[in-house]
């Protein structure tokens, strides 16, 4: 059993390609495999917590080692899950980061996460944890550089959903005027519900995103994390003409949209 992952306005998110799957069950590098190959190959038989910190729950052919290891125990639900990082390095590609995320929810062990990334992943946090707002987990990461790779878990009923920041960008992304994009990676902050990054613009070079920051509030509901507003200070270059100045340097406009549901408002 694994977390489900939620939808956003009835569609299914660009995480849902598996942009995600790097080390197989094989010990290849992108030998083929599938997200659900990697998931089956996480093995839960006969587990025991005191071995999280020494043996790879992963089992691939590929070099495996355990980096960090840890638990959270979760109040609200009197559980607690039980997370290990792991270095993956198989024979014919670059070294991989990994991370095993179990809940223990009575005598049976229940697999919420199994993800990796080619940039790193840390510790998973706690971020909120109480019966009315429900539970929410933030696995902070990054792949292949600069791009966002977070995860996030949350609860408010029996079960688990999840989430990751391109599924949250996405919403940010439809919430922004037309021409602007958001430029990972994202700063979050799900204890405060909130995030910011900065935005592109759709003329910007691959090194420079000169658009402005974005805002962002999150709302929680029993089975969905969403995006609920984006506030755009937009940047204008120094000199344009069709503006009044409102710094020596830069001057900014400022746009709140509501949700991804919503028509929004522009100020």
């Amino acid at each position: 059993m694994q977390a489900q992952t939620g939808s956003i306005d009835g569609e299914e998110p660009d995480m849902f390609d598996d942009f995600y799957t790097f080390v197989c069950p094989d010990g290849g590098y992108e030998s083929g495999c599938e997200r659900e190959d990697i998931t089956l190959s996480v093995s839960l038989d006969d587990f025991d917590p005191a071995t999280m910190a020494q043996s790879c729950a992963y089992r691939t052919s590929a070099e495996c080692r355990v980096t960090a290891s840890g638990e959270i125990f979760a109040a609200s639900r009197s559980s607690t899950m039980h997370w290990q990082l792991l270095a993956l390095q198989p024979a014919d590609g670059p070294l991989v980061q990994m991370i095993v995320l179990v809940e223990m929810d009575g005598a049976v062990p229940v697999l919420l996460l199994s993800h990796q990334s080619e940039g790193y992943i840390d510790p998973p946090v706690l971020a909120r944890d109480d019966t009315q707002s429900g539970i929410l987990v933030h696995v902070p990461a990054r792949n292949r550089g600069l791009g966002s790779a977070d995860l996030v878990l949350f609860s408010r009923t029996n079960g688990w959903n999840w989430t990751s920041a391109d599924g949250l960008i996405a919403q940010m992304d439809k919430l922004l005027p037309a021409g602007f994009s958001v430029s990972p990676p994202v700063s979050f902050d799900f204890r405060e519900g909130s995030a910011f990054a900065l935005v592109r613009r759709e003329s910007d070079p691959g090194c420079c995103a000169t658009g402005g920051i974005a805002f962002v509030d999150f709302e929680q509901s029993d089975f969905d994390l969403s995006v609920s507003r984006v506030t755009f200070n937009e940047t204008l270059p120094v000199g344009d003409a069709s503006q009044p100045t409102l710094d020596p340097y830069s001057k900014t406009e400022t746009t709140e949209h509501g949700s991804a549901n919503d028509e929004g408002t522009h100020r």
